[in-house]
């Protein structure tokens, strides 16, 4: 619910006073910096700072710069640490729009007020850098450049969610140098499949068949070197790192080489399109993260894709009670040898066809015990066992209890 409202209070801040909406995102991506180093930032933050943006928005005779010559509580009425934190955001956005101060004049400037203390002070200047770089890139006019070349469909955002942002740029149509994604949190990781590709800070150069990972670091503005491009950026946002408790990654920066299989590109290209696109997403996030982990331990599984075994166990399946059913009913239906049968169960299933009968027949019978009322000797006979006994010690030797014992203990489950 919190983030319906927050998308509409932008959207009439943005429609009403384009100019406070970026201030808005400018202090929101300042105060997350700030606040993040000490809580945990949440929706109920940002519902605050937009809700007192667009107060502004409502009353232009509103200063909202008036917050910082109060002691009180305006924004976080119940939490001191995060309207400090919200005052040094506006703050230091004012130092540098207003009194057009660079970032290091802009934090001495906040020293010299005497407002916060020590370690706040120490954390800013640890911390210039990065927090010039949160100030300066401005993702929403980012997106307004995506979006304005999304008509092309060969430069924009084709999927964004809370765990990731991906960006895919197909055609080199630009001449001057233009943003390159930053974020201060989460890990940023540019695939360059084809062509070749600069950035400004480093004179970084990212060629073809090459991945570049960045965390924390802005690589300034970027430009494509050559005529062709297939280069796609993953922003694997904070929330992924912090749901699935990963914390070993702490690099800033390196170059891998990795490449991006040409029907991985293709399913990129069409991701929107593709029903089942999150879980795909996830999927290959979980991929690069446990590379990156150097984590060699894989969970996989096996899909029976013979056709030959797939008809016959349905076959199986659909005939349980038919007291035909056997080896020699399968050689005559299917037209295979015995030897070859055998072989066929062995390798998908490690082992024969009667006992896998036998399996099916005993896992039939579970469900009878449970969801019918017949006897332990119908259920037998019912299944072709040539006596209730041989049911029952077949029976408990699978599930460890006679069929009477199961059905006592897993009635409550019809």
């Amino acid at each position: 619910m919190n983030q319906n409202i927050i998308y509409k209070l932008e959207d009439l801040i943005k429609n009403n006073n384009k100019t406070l909406f970026y201030e808005y995102l400018k202090v929101l991506n300042l105060y997350k910096f700030f606040i993040e180093s000490v809580q945990e930032f949440f929706l109920e933050d940002q519902l605050e700072i937009i809700t007192f943006f667009h107060e502004k928005a409502l009353n232009k005779n509103f200063n909202i710069y008036d917050i910082l010559n109060t002691k009180e509580s305006l924004i976080f009425i119940t939490n001191k640490t995060k309207e400090k934190n919200f005052k040094l955001a506006l703050e230091y956005y004012r130092n540098r729009t207003i009194y057009n101060l660079d970032s290091f004049q802009s934090i001495e400037n906040i020293k010299k007020e005497g407002r916060y203390t020590y370690s706040i002070i120490d954390f800013l200047t640890k911390n210039i850098s990065l927090i010039s770089n949160v100030y300066e890139f401005n993702k929403e006019m980012f997106q307004e450049k995506l979006e304005y070349f999304s008509s092309e469909k060969e430069f924009y955002e084709i999927y964004s969610d809370k765990y990731c942002d991906i960006i895919l740029i197909k055609k080199n149509f630009f001449q001057e140098f233009n943003p390159s994604l930053f974020s201060s949190f989460g890990l940023t990781i540019r695939f360059c499949e084809l062509g070749q590709i600069g950035f400004k800070k480093d004179t970084i150069i990212l060629n073809e068949n090459e991945a570049l990972i960045t965390n924390g670091i802005s690589l300034g503005q970027y430009k494509v070197l050559t005529n062709d491009i297939n280069y796609l950026t993953i922003h694997i946002k904070d929330n992924f790192l912090k749901d699935f408790n990963i914390k070993e990654i702490n690099y800033s920066m390196k170059k891998l080489p990795w490449k991006i299989d040409k029907v991985s590109s293709i399913l990129f290209e069409n991701l929107n399109s593709l029903k089942n696109n999150r879980i795909l997403v996830l999927n290959f996030l979980t991929k690069i993260i446990l590379e990156l982990l150097n984590e060699q331990k894989n969970l996989n599984f096996k899909v029976l894709s013979e056709d030959s075994i797939i008809k016959i166990t349905k076959f199986i399946d659909n005939n349980l009670e038919n007291p035909t059913l056997s080896i020699t009913q399968l050689q005559n239906i299917f037209g295979f040898n015995k030897n070859t049968l055998i072989q066929l169960f062995k390798r998908n299933y490690n082992t024969c066809p009667s006992k896998y009968i036998i399996n099916k027949k005993l896992e039939y019978a579970s469900i009878l015990l449970i969801e019918t009322e017949l006897s332990i000797t119908e259920i037998a006979y019912k299944l072709n066992f040539s006596n209730s006994s041989k049911f029952s010690l077949n029976f408990k030797g699978k599930f460890l209890y006679t069929p009477l014992q199961f059905r006592k203990k897993y009635k409550e489950l019809k």
